[in-house]
């Protein structure tokens, strides 16, 4: 009898160490996978060049007036909202023509459910999901959905959209620091997109370098950017581009606040250099490139029919270019005349394409327009000034759109009257 029990109060003993072994691991692992301390504004990212052989001021002018966001409300895509928001910024702001959406309105429709409801109706399902503990975008599931993984979060904070900024969802209330909060804990270094993931991190984890996803994963900056750097161009999202961008995006951030060991920014520049000789290799003599750009001679992108070099292509690869290159360290710039050939291809192209045609592949000019723009230091919010509108509407024969500078809240979702682009 006194055996059995000692057995038994050896067995309840070891029992309670199990348990209390198990509680503290799984203690010690909560606190190891908490999210580190996030900024409440993200950094920014100003531009720093301003080449006019670039384009011109004139130039310049006609080409933000011609990519205005201009949208029919009930057709229009997600995907251009948060394009136009990212290119044109929260100033945009066409005052009360009712055809274009304001920076403002932009946001809301992209965070508010209510504006999402009122111009895509009820019965869509929403943009925004309830994924507690956090807020989640609808991807690649229709047109009213995002075109890539977190584009829609990093174009929001690209614009400077606060972590507090208040978030509606169809069942309640929240802010924006649940949706940038959901994704780091989602992170795979393997999922199929992960620029505009790691852009979003790198704009407000800094001074913070690292972070562990709920599979446990311990990310860095430097491991995220050896991923980047791992496949071959031109494989990935937009011929590849968006891992450029990012690479770019991870230098300027560095230059501010150290995210990045020396030896992985020197790989980076590498890299990038790497990059910028083969577009100066195979830049097609009228100034473009197209979506097998480091792979191709500058006699292979002829004006063909062929699937990959559409004037789609063309504008989607030489934008991207252009766009990447405007925010990286001088070094990594090509000759001023490559600039110059690719700016001058865009302007002329875009000068003529139809309206319809700048409604089809919007996605890809708010890229070529963004790109254009830093190039001279430019907002475009700042460059459509009132004037520019007025010439614009009187050569249209429509009645004059007239900036409003004290419009400095979100302005209502009005339609307009043209069918919307698409985007690959």
């Amino acid at each position: 009898m006194l055996t059995n029990r000692l057995f038994l109060m050896v067995h309840a003993v070891l029992l309670c160490v199990v348990v209390a072994a198990g509680a503290y691991r799984a203690q010690a692992l909560t606190a190891t996978r908490a999210l580190p301390t996030l900024r409440d504004e993200p950094l920014t990212v100003e531009p720093t060049y301003d080449y006019n052989v670039v384009i011109t001021d004139e130039q310049l002018d006609r080409v933000l007036t011609k990519l205005r966001p201009r949208f029919e409300s009930e057709k229009t895509k997600i995907n251009h909202v948060d394009h136009a928001l990212r290119f044109w910024t929260l100033g945009a702001d066409f005052g009360d023509d009712p055809a274009y959406f304001s920076g403002y309105g932009m946001r809301r429709l992209l965070l508010n459910h209510g504006e999402f409801a009122k111009v895509y109706g009820e019965d869509e399902p929403p943009l925004l999901l309830d994924d507690r503990p956090g807020v989640s975008v609808r991807t690649q599931q229709g047109n009213r959905t995002s075109s890539h993984v977190d584009h829609t979060m990093a174009c929001l904070a690209e614009v400077g959209t606060p972590l507090d900024h208040p978030v509606v969802l169809p069942t309640r209330e929240t802010t924006f620091r649940e949706l940038v909060e959901q994704s780091l804990r989602e992170f795979s270094i393997n999922q199929i997109e992960y620029e505009w993931s790691a852009l979003t991190y790198a704009l407000f984890l800094p001074p913070e370098r690292s972070w562990t996803t709920t599979e446990g994963q311990q990310m860095t900056f430097d491991l995220v950017a050896q991923r980047i750097m791992r496949e071959r161009l031109p494989r990935g999202v937009c011929f590849g581009n968006h891992r450029l961008h990012t690479l770019v995006m991870f230098l300027r951030i560095d230059d501010q606040i150290s995210i990045l060991e020396p030896a992985t920014r020197e790989e980076i520049m590498e890299f990038l250099a790497n990059a910028t000789q083969l577009l100066v290799q195979h830049q097609h003599p009228e100034g473009f490139w197209n979506d097998g750009w480091p792979l191709q001679t500058p006699e292979s992108p002829t004006p063909t029919e062929r699937e990959g070099d559409r004037i789609a292509e063309r504008i989607l690869a030489t934008g991207h270019a252009l766009e990447w290159w405007s925010l990286a360290p001088e070094e990594l710039h090509p000759p001023r005349h490559v600039l110059a050939a690719a700016g001058q291809w865009l302007v002329r192209t875009i000068d003529e394409l139809s309206e319809q045609e700048t409604l089809d592949y919007y996605t890809y000019l708010t890229h070529a327009g963004r790109a254009l723009s830093l190039w001279r230091s430019r907002n475009p919010a700042q460059v459509v000034t009132a004037e520019i509108l007025a010439a614009a509407a009187e050569q249209t024969a429509t009645p004059a759109a007239v900036e409003s500078p004290a419009a400095q809240s979100d302005a209502s979702l009005a339609p307009s009257a043209n069918n919307p682009p698409s985007e690959r």
